[in-house]
């Protein structure tokens, strides 16, 4: 499974209708909103993908609809409840080409690929899924009220694991550019802000004061991060930099 991140621009006919010179103007107009928009092709090969329920524009190719399951229809269930996971989400098999809905101007994202080894569990924000490869098994984790409390996440993270003897891959969308960083046994990382989107097993989260009574540096409540695995970091989410 591979992807194309692009972003389409108007018709030269729609430069011409709407009397702006594409030269100049093609990012910019001070008067007209010049309707640029993003959208992920996804490329499979004898390979299958899991997209959100919703999410298709269009598909072309040798290519089968499924419905996402697993031997665990409770869990499925489950998962939909508690996450954007929808239920019956959409599986495309085959070879060929699948296009994801289009984003409007102001709507981009920054799309991070994570590859997923065996045996190995990431948890992630439920925000920032977009898709995967369809030989992963999804589950969902419950935060903790503290962490709710500094997250806009909701109660609910998902869970993607890769089956048994296979190698899969995730793509999540960020709204600012987002980075995959090792965290060794005995380091530790503190953040101010929600800056970590996903993480593996073996790393411990907590969202926790610094100090009491006013001691520990005045920070207040922070995130913190132990343990030894990966994390998925998005670092300037706070700065407003898109």
């Amino acid at each position: 499974m591979e992807y194309l991140v692009k972003v389409l621009e108007p018709t030269d006919l729609w430069y011409l209708q709407n009397n702006i010179n594409k030269e100049t103007n093609k990012y910019y107009h001070p008067t007209k909103t010049i309707p640029f928009v993003q959208q992920v092709e996804i490329h499979l090969e004898n390979s299958g993908v899991i997209i959100q329920k919703g999410a298709l524009h269009r598909c072309v190719g040798r290519l089968s609809y499924e419905i996402y399951k697993t031997d665990n229809r409770l869990r499925d269930i489950w998962v939909a409840l508690t996450t954007d996971i929808e239920y019956n989400a959409p599986v495309y098999k085959g070879t060929g080409t699948v296009h994801l809905e289009p984003r409007q101007k102001g709507n981009f994202l920054h799309y991070t690929s994570i590859a997923i080894a065996d045996h190995e569990q990431w948890e992630f924000d439920d925000d920032i899924f977009q898709f995967c490869s369809d030989n992963v098994v999804v589950g969902a984790k419950r935060l903790k009220y503290r962490q709710t409390i500094g997250s806009s996440d909701g109660k609910w993270r998902i869970a993607l694991k890769a089956l048994p003897n296979k190698a899969a891959k995730a793509v999540l969308g960020t709204i600012t550019p987002a980075k995959v960083v090792e965290l060794n046994r005995g380091e530790i990382l503190i953040a101010d802000f929600d800056m970590v989107k996903g993480f593996t097993k073996g790393i411990v989260e907590d969202y926790r004061k610094l100090g009491h009574f006013g001691r520990g540096g005045g920070e207040g409540f922070v995130w913190v991060y132990e343990g030894e695995g990966r994390l998925l970091v998005s670092e300037t989410e706070g700065m407003g930099l898109g």
